[in-house]
């Protein structure tokens, strides 16, 4: 399951990347959608390219480079509590933090009305998100 999510982030990755150096040979005006920097268009598209490889990339190497005895010791229910702990505890830290950097991201004046719902939107899928596996995973135990 992960070496598959892995070599789909690759691939999406892959294809960003070709499709920023598209946009910026061709230029971001044939997609017909209007930005408010076109010249930044392919920037960002490439670069969320080369994130999505990196990732991707990485994670298949260290999948390929492990030993049996490491893919024993991550399967370990020991190793998996202290994984899903750690995981917790950044999603606690990210849902405390995300909403100040907003908040201050849109009092600065560096955003605007359709990034800020945008973002909070996102914000709260991933709230309900919590709540719902939390509701279900309580339900089970």
């Amino acid at each position: 399951m992960k070496i598959k999510l892995s070599w789909s982030l690759t691939s999406v990755g892959i294809a960003l990347l070709l499709l920023g150096i598209y946009l910026g040979i061709v230029g971001a005006e044939v997609l017909d959608i209007q930005f408010v920097r076109m010249d930044l268009v392919p920037i960002a598209i490439g670069f969320c390219g080369v994130l999505l490889l990196t990732v991707g990339g990485l994670s298949i190497v260290e999948e390929k480079n492990k030993t049996k005895e490491q893919q024993i010791k991550e399967n370990d229910e020991r190793n998996i509590t202290i994984v899903q702990t750690s995981k917790s505890k950044a999603y606690d830290l990210m849902a405390s933090l995300f909403p100040f950097a907003l908040l201050a991201l849109a009092m600065f004046g560096y955003m605007n009305k359709v990034s800020f719902f945008l973002l909070v939107g996102i914000y709260y899928i991933c709230i309900v998100y919590y709540a719902y596996h939390l509701y279900k995973n309580k339900k089970e135990m």
